[in-house]
């Protein structure tokens, strides 16, 4: 455990024991999520690209979609509409 001091523009320096016990770099990101009024979890995100190609969100943003058939905007936007009201 170590102490940490928040500077004037909300900036925390992480300890060199930390940073080396969990290889986080200048310019890494890191995840803040909060646990409670006082306390907070870090995750460091792992951005590599290998890692980011297993990611199913990553996949799915990435991957082209095959369209099936094409409707017309005319079309589609009366489509969605009448889901609308069925709801």
């Amino acid at each position: 455990m170590s102490l940490s001091r928040v500077d004037q523009r909300h900036r925390i320096v992480v300890d060199k024991q930390i940073r080396m016990k969990t290889n986080i770099k200048a310019g890494d990101i890191v995840v803040l999520e909060p646990l409670s009024d006082h306390s907070f979890k870090v995750t460091v995100m792992d951005l590599t690209p290998e890692k980011l190609e297993d990611d199913p969100a990553w996949k799915a943003i990435h991957t082209p979609v095959k369209v099936g058939r094409y409707i017309p905007p005319e079309k589609l936007e009366k489509i969605l509409e009448e889901e609308v009201w069925r709801e």
